[in-house]
Order: structure tokens, then sequence, then C-alpha cells
């Protein structure tokens, strides 16, 4: 069984609605670079590391001009990327603000509007249902010493409590 190692993080956003909430967080162990894909791969096939190296040099080029031209690409077994937008949103009266001849009754409002308003691009990526029931099946672990902050602060409001039932 996969195993992934967790630490918890307390939200100190106080801004945000869960400000003082408790959180687990991945603990990412050591990055594989594609040179270590390349490795373990070509002792998981039996083909030469510099073949591997060579094709997979090949596979990624042509998944990064592919998304560049607005195609998403699906990895069997793994999942589908994608490239997504943020844009600006633009309403009729702006649009007419901008073009007097515009007439929502009759024109289109998409003829008007602009690559201009692109504000960023990012990238998606949908994990396949092989991996989504991969992820299911993972055991999640945790150092006890990172709940000892959280498991405090609960004792903490317990004796808190109790002094004010008692009160």
């Amino acid at each position: 069984m996969a195993q992934i190692n967790i630490s918890v993080y307390q939200n100190n956003n106080s801004y945000s609605s869960v400000f003082g909430k408790y959180f687990g967080r991945v603990k990412h162990s050591t990055v594989i670079d594609a040179k270590t894909l390349c490795a373990h791969t070509a002792m998981d096939s039996g083909i030469e590391e510099a073949e591997v190296a060579t094709v997979f040099d090949a596979v990624l080029k042509q998944i990064k001009e592919q998304l560049c031209n607005g195609h998403p690409i699906k990895l069997e077994g793994l999942g589908t990327m994608k490239i997504g937008i943020q844009s600006t949103g633009v309403s009729e009266a702006d649009v007419k603000k901008k073009h007097k001849e515009f007439d929502p009754a009759k024109d289109d409002i998409r003829k008007y509007l602009s690559a201009n308003q692109v504000k960023s691009a990012h990238f998606l990526f949908t994990p396949c249902d092989e991996v989504k029931t991969l992820l299911r099946g993972v055991k999640f672990v945790t150092d006890k010493s990172d709940w000892t902050d959280y498991l405090n602060s609960l004792n903490t409001e317990s004796s808190d409590e109790g002094d004010n039932n008692n009160g």
C-alpha cells in the first residue's frame, strides 16, 4: 500500500474564515527529476537510459507544443492536462460604451470581446479514474508530534470551558 506523510499546520491568516484551525498538509519528500524518472523507466523497461531520455524529451516537447496550441493532452493511466485562463468579465453596458453600434438585441456580444481580457494562463490537471482509485487507497501517516500544538489547544479550550461552567 502506498503511503503519504502529512504534517499539521495552523491557519494563521487572520482574514481567513478558518483562521486558527488546524489542517493536514502533504510532506513532500525528494523531488523526482526527469533524469531519475528516465533511469527508473529504463530499469523497468529494459531499454537503455539514453534512449528513454531521448523519447522522454521528445514527448515533453510535444506535450508543451500541443498544450500551447490549445489541445488537451490525455495520458491514459494518468489523466488529462490542459491550459486554463483567467479573464476579466465584460457586461453589455461595457461593450456599448466602447462600441456605440453594439445592439444587445441584435448583436452577438462575443464579436466584441478581446484577447486583451485574458489576464493569466494556468495549467489544469484532472486525474483519471485509475489514479483517483489509487489515491483512495493511499495510507496517510503523520508524526504524532505534529499534533502536539493542536492537542494542547484542545486541552486549553476544555480547561477554559470547564472553568466557565463552574462559575
